[in-house]
C-alpha cells in the first residue's frame, strides 16, 4: 500500500488544525465515510457529522493538543496527548488513528487518561 501522506503527517496535520481552530483543514483529514469516537463513547460518522461537532468544540474554546508521543506503522498511528484546557489544567489522551490507502483518517478513536 502506497500513502500519500505518512501517518506522523496526519497526525501532525490534525493538531495544527486544532490548535488553528480551522475546522475545514480539519475536516480535510477525514476520508468522506470516517468514524470520530470522542472520549465519552459518542461516534461520529461522515464529515458532515465530523464538521458538525468538532465546530462545536471549537466554539467551546478547543483544548490546545501537543503530542508526546508518536508509535507509527502502515496505516495508522497511535498519539499520547497533553491538551491544555482554558483553565490552565491539563488532559491526557491517547488518539488511535486508522487511515486509508488515500491517507485520510477513516477511524479516529480517542481515549482519556483517568486517575
Amino acid at each position: 500500500m502506497t500513502y500519500i501522506l505518512k501517518p506522523t503527517e496526519v497526525a501532525e496535520a490534525y493538531f495544527a488544525a486544532v490548535r488553528a481552530k480551522d475546522i475545514d483543514a480539519f475536516v480535510a483529514l477525514f476520508a468522506e465515510d470516517a468514524s470520530y469516537i470522542m472520549p465519552n463513547g459518542s461516534e461520529y460518522r461522515g464529515t458532515a457529522q465530523i464538521r458538525e461537532v468538532q465546530t462545536g468544540v471549537f466554539a467551546h474554546g478547543a483544548p490546545f493538543p501537543t503530542p508526546l508521543s508518536m508509535t507509527a506503522s502502515e496505516g495508522g498511528i497511535a498519539v499520547e496527548v497533553e491538551a491544555k484546557l482554558s483553565d490552565g489544567a491539563s488532559r491526557f489522551t491517547a488518539n488511535i488513528y486508522k487511515l486509508n490507502e488515500a491517507g485520510k483518517i477513516q477511524r479516529l478513536s480517542v481515549y482519556i487518561k483517568t486517575g
